[in-house]
């Protein structure tokens, strides 16, 4: 299905409807001034919505279910940059309407705030169908079409130091469901055959927000995001052109496209002649150094090889390294990587050794490694590991480890490393723990009666002791 007419570039943008998130800092006192002060400026009704403690006394709310609208926007406090940060939530406006908010809220920011490289500004852009035509609604959107015709350097040229962000990974990734299965004359390129950066939020695009319409572009931020006016504009233009293009001509794609998608596969042909038996991987892998108890005789290597591929190739695909070391520990079933660099990784249960990491980490234990730019939830640093401006989860965080410009989720588990600025949003901090003045702390969790949270006694508790002695 074709659309209705065709449309001018014009006619295109104002059929945009835009939602914007703005994140930054505010000089005022706290945030009731802030939302009255913000709301005078724009000429808008800004809410603070708020919850109540067990005290009886009201508290903002931390991404609260209140649903924004284009007359009555939303301000939270955003605990990712410490207790200062807010943020600033919008409804879908008109094209018209929310360029006019952004330029005014940027005013105001200057203002009476600032921003820093943990801020960022996110645009949720849709199409109104009541003003433009297009053949398939964004929910039906080809997203494999999406993302080869989608241009990510547009964005980083403007915003360089959000490229390998954590919170904004590339789009640009795009493998076989099946690296066995794997054809490279197959045709339907979408979901059932492909797998794509879809299944989490946390990409430049988010594409989960799609089912209700809407694309969640994340790209954009850093310090002084506010004096960006125009490129950022400009950006906005850029996504809602691209999306138009992408849901008028969804199933179609164009020969720079395919040769796109050619220049990502020929990887994956490499990979795919490598799967099915050892001797053909080390023929294709030959830096990739493979262990059964740290014997790499082929024979015992082949004979565990269906056990084990599938996991040397997750490390492979999905950091593009074809050097490191693996071993799999079969006493205890655990798979072990040693001595790799990995940009944009995605690993989970594996124990890591001194290795160079940027990515997503989940369920893993770490000896020796310096860790970048990652998202780390549910793992254990063993010990002498370095982590520096990360997002880090319900982790185990004892002595030896440092943690530099990071922020810190760990309710449920103690923080006994060494902590230089960031942010600790929750967690209880061990008699062990060094943390920096320049460490944000939003909320300390009370100690409770666990190994290792190294509680001091009570005096009552010395005093009944003492007592015992003497009797």
């Amino acid at each position: 299905m074709k659309p209705k007419k065709s449309y001018s570039k014009e006619e295109i943008l104002d059929g945009a409807k835009i939602g914007i998130e703005f994140e930054f800092y505010s000089n005022m006192e706290n945030v009731f001034d802030t939302a009255r002060s913000i709301a005078k400026f724009i000429g808008k009704r800004v809410v603070v919505p708020m919850s109540m403690s067990s005290l009886g006394k009201p508290k903002p709310l931390y991404h609260s279910p209140v649903t924004p609208t284009d007359k009555i926007f939303k301000l939270e406090p955003d605990y990712s940059g410490g207790k200062k940060m807010c943020e600033l939530v919008t409804g879908p406006m008109k094209y018209s309407e929310a360029r006019n908010i952004i330029i005014k809220m940027f005013e105001w920011i200057q203002m009476n705030g600032y921003t820093n490289d943990r801020c960022s500004i996110h645009a949720n852009v849709s199409i109104d169908p009541n003003k433009i035509s297009t053949p398939i609604p964004i929910s039906q959107m080809n997203f494999a079409k999406f993302i080869l015709s989608f241009d990510e350097d547009k964005t980083f040229q403007v915003f360089p130091k959000r490229k390998g962000s954590v919170y904004a990974r590339s789009i640009d990734s795009i493998r076989p469901n099946k690296i066995f299965f794997y054809t490279a004359n197959n045709q339907n390129l979408g979901r059932n055959t492909l797998t794509l950066p879809v299944d989490e939020k946390y990409y430049g695009v988010n594409f989960l927000k799609a089912e209700k319409n809407y694309l969640e572009y994340r790209y954009m931020g850093g310090k002084g995001y506010e004096k960006k006016t125009r490129q950022i504009l400009d950006l906005i233009n850029y996504y809602i052109l691209h999306m138009y293009d992408t849901l008028t001509f969804n199933g179609q794609f164009s020969d720079s496209e395919m040769n796109k998608l050619k220049k990502m596969m020929e990887f994956q042909e490499r990979m795919q002649e490598g799967y099915t038996r050892f001797v053909d991987f080390k023929k294709k892998f030959p830096d990739v150094r493979v262990g059964i108890d740290m014997n790499e005789t082929p024979e015992v290597v082949e004979t565990y090889w269906g056990n084990i591929k599938d996991k040397i190739f997750q490390v492979i695909s999905t950091s593009g390294v074809t050097k490191f070391e693996f071993n799999y520990d079969t006493e205890v079933s655990r798979y072990q990587i040693k001595g790799a660099k990995l940009p944009n990784s995605k690993l989970d249960d594996f124990e890591i050794i001194s290795c160079t990491i940027e990515g997503i980490i989940d369920r893993c234990r770490i000896f020796d490694s310096t860790l970048k730019n990652c998202r780390i939830t549910n793992t254990e640093f063993v010990k002498n590991n370095k982590v520096i401006s990360s997002k880090v989860s319900e982790c185990a965080l004892p002595t030896s480890n440092i943690l530099n410009d990071c922020f810190i989720e760990n309710r449920s588990l103690v923080i006994n490393c060494e902590v230089n600025d960031g942010v600790i949003r929750n967690g209880e901090i061990g008699k062990l723990a060094r943390i920096s003045d320049g460490t944000m702390i939003v909320e300390k969790v009370e100690p409770v009666e666990t190994p290792g949270n190294y509680k001091d006694e009570s005096k009552e508790d010395k005093n009944a002791k003492n007592a015992k002695k003497t009797e």
